[in-house]
């Protein structure tokens, strides 16, 4: 690659490089800003009500105008009129250097190389297209998971597959529900056109030797609507299993309030290569005898068994894909790409803890935690050193004894690196710190970036809160947040700005932790109640387009409260009409990860990845 190459990667995948051209034609998003308005208008005076269910299909209704108050539209007319001058067609400043522009022009359509992403998210890498190929045809050669199909073969098991899930629809209409059914069926048939899920692979440059971890990105095939239904139906499930947790903050507040015994070790466990370890075929029946038991469907009244356990067989048994002009169908294992997927792990490997693991080994866990593939345990020793470790290698063996999936079990020490945090033993208590993975590149996005406002600050908030969160100690939490502004400041962004968004993000962490668990569900509900009665304009960013404050005061002075006439909350004929505020809702552009993106890489010219099977 050329040297200069990092200059534009450098600037991250996250990175969006200013639109060529301004924002003009908001036609589509007056309609549905008039659309949203009539329909507040309209259902005034109905109790409010946003609980629909996981899958539906927006509705298109809308009012007749004969129903809606002339004084609505004529004000809504007016402020159309104000706000279209302020979307006119401009040439757009470009946020890169002219070199920086040559490079991202030429690396669109070079095909020698490719722009990867890498695991655990330490940033962009390049990889010449022919290692890329061969590396891919490592894993879809591997005949214990794959078979290499022709196009055609592919497309008459996609088709296949595409009338199970139609007949399932109608089989199931009844328990699934009509809403469920209609989003199944309306999303299955639009990509029935390109049917197949895209293979991909994300380098571990963390490894040595560098190894690669397989993807199927789903979100276009056939099966991935019915997915969606069932991972919406497991999460309930999964969430319930004795080990699971949330997240790094979910398992900072399960540490705070343990206390261990003297001796007490911590350990981690990785499971090697665990969606392609578990194999549907044998895994299936393990899942379906838990669904079908009384007990779980007690405690989860609102799923149907049968209905589950068909879906399941659908998405996890009849999975296709294509990297390029290579076709292959799944025969073992389970895509990681799949919506299910991470539920469907955490049930199955938690019904093995739930009823052999921690059964055999409660005296010595008195902490087993797992996030899909991850494991955080805490060995509390027997005074026997030799009973000890006969009980430490039976728990191994224990572990390693659930069909096919194996585990990397480190030692137990009184310090670990688990996920984002270092979790150590001091005394009866447990601290922790954040774990920074050391070829981490700290690419935050530049101030130069093509982003709507508020991302930086959002940014800023979360980090110095989460910093907050997981931090035992002060003086740490103190540091932490100086090497983040430090960080900042190397990305590109001034001091000035930096100090205070820095100052609020530190007294809004401060003033979080102090409140109860109650009160941020009062708060959370708080701004749900101020979100009913907003309404959003839906346009596409641009740095040097309309600056969104503006739009607001247009709304504010022609819509919400004009001068000598009544507020708009009191033009409805049923009711108040909960209008109290407009929002700018920004969409951004395309950064440079879907600029350079290798999902479709068919569309690349060149040799195709089939030239590099081996005879």
């Amino acid at each position: 690659m050329p040297k200069a190459i990092k200059f534009l990667l450098g600037l991250s995948h996250k990175f969006i490089p200013v639109p060529k051209f301004t924002s003009s034609d908001i036609e589509a998003s007056l309609e549905r800003l008039e659309r949203d308005i009539h329909l507040k208008v309209f259902f005034a005076d109905e109790p409010w009500d946003n609980q629909p269910p996981p899958l539906y299909m927006k509705s298109n209704w809308r009012p007749n105008f004969r129903c809606i108050p002339r004084e609505v539209d004529v004000r809504l007319a007016a402020f159309f009129r104000a706000v279209r001058p302020m979307f006119t067609r401009r040439r757009g400043r470009s946020n890169l250097l002219k070199f920086q522009r040559g490079l991202l022009d030429w690396l669109i359509k070079q095909n020698e190389y490719i722009i990867a992403k890498t695991d655990k998210g330490l940033g962009p890498c390049a990889v010449e297209f022919s290692r890329y190929a061969r590396d891919v045809l490592v894993h879809l050669s591997d005949t214990q998971f794959y078979e290499i199909i022709s196009a055609e073969e592919a497309a008459a098991f996609a088709e296949e597959t595409y009338r199970q899930i139609m007949l399932w629809c109608s089989k199931f209409q009844l328990p699934v529900g009509m809403a469920s059914t209609k989003y199944i069926r309306f999303h299955t048939t639009a990509h029935r056109e390109d049917p197949h899920g895209y293979f991909y692979l994300m380098y571990k440059i963390h490894k040595t030797p560098i190894k690669t971890r397989p993807v199927c990105s789903d979100s276009g095939s056939v099966t991935y609507a019915l997915g969606k239904w069932v991972d919406t139906q497991l999460q309930p499930m999964a969430k319930s299993m004795p080990t699971y947790f949330k997240d790094s903050f979910a398992l900072k507040e399960i540490l705070d309030g343990l206390q261990v015994r003297p001796g007490t070790r911590v350990f981690t466990a990785d499971a090697t290569a665990m969606y392609q370890y578990i194999d549907p075929e044998k895994a299936i029946p393990v899942v379906a005898e838990y669904l079908r038991d009384p007990a779980t469907q007690q405690q989860f009244p609102d799923y149907d068994a049968e209905a589950l356990i068909a879906a399941l067989e659908i998405v996890l048994l009849r999975n296709t894909m294509r990297c390029g002009d290579v076709f292959v169908k799944q025969t073992s294992g389970t895509a990681m790409g799949k919506p299910c997927a991470p539920p469907w792990a955490i049930i199955f490997e938690g019904l093995h803890e739930k009823n052999i693991l921690l059964v055999a080994y409660e005296n010595r866990l008195p902490v087993y935690l797992r996030f899909i593939d991850d494991v955080l345990g805490f060995w509390s020793p027997n005074e026997d050193r030799l009973v000890d470790e006969q009980s430490w290698n039976g728990f191994k063996s224990e572990l390693n004894n659930w069909y096919d999936l194996d585990w990397d079990i480190s030692d137990r020490v009184t310090q670990v690196n688990f996920m984002d945090l270092t979790i150590k033993i001091v005394g009866s208590r447990i601290e922790t710190t954040l774990y920074e993975k050391p070829m981490a590149l700290y690419l935050y996005i530049p101030p130069h970036s093509a982003h709507p406002p508020g991302v930086r600050t959002g940014h800023i908030f979360g980090e110095v809160l989460r910093i907050h969160r997981l931090c035992t100690h002060q003086d740490d939490v103190d540091e932490r947040i100086r090497v983040f502004f430090r960080r900042c400041m190397r990305r590109g962004h001034n001091a000035s700005d930096l100090l205070p968004l820095f100052t609020q993000a530190i007294t809004n962490a401060r003033k979080f932790m102090t409140t109860s668990t109650a009160e941020r569900q009062d708060k959370k509900q708080q701004k749900l109640e101020e979100a009913r009665t907003r309404v959003y304009f839906h346009v596409d960013y641009h740095p040097q387009g309309p600056l969104a404050r503006n739009i607001q005061q247009k709304f504010d002075e022609i819509v919400l409260n004009p001068p000598g006439k009544a507020p708009f909350r009191d033009v409805g004929q049923g009711g108040p009409v909960p209008v109290d505020a407009m929002i700018v809702a920004n969409h951004r552009s395309l950064n440079l990860e879907n600029l350079l993106s290798y999902r479709k890489i068919s569309e690349r010219n060149g040799p195709p990845i089939s030239s590099f099977i081996e005879n």
